[in-house]
């Protein structure tokens, strides 16, 4: 089952997206990882039976206040 999320996170500085990208490619089941948004404050997760919890909670630790914005079933 593949999913596509967006998460919202805070990134107060420069570097926090990239930071944000690691620690999501980090996950199980991550296939790609996007930054988008107007103001480059959403992280665009796709992967196959990601569990949103712990990638949301771990986000929150490493960089900062996270939410979970959509989740969608891609069509394989």
């Amino acid at each position: 089952m593949k999913q596509r999320i967006v998460f919202r996170v805070q990134l107060p500085c420069s570097k926090c997206p990239k930071k944000a990208m690691k620690v999501a490619a980090e996950a199980n089941g991550v296939v790609s990882i996007a930054v988008e948004g107007q103001q480059r404050n959403e992280i665009v997760v796709v992967g196959n039976n990601i569990d949103i919890i712990k990638l949301a909670a771990r986000l929150r630790r490493k960089v900062g206040c996270t939410d979970v914005v959509t989740v969608s079933q891609l069509q394989a």
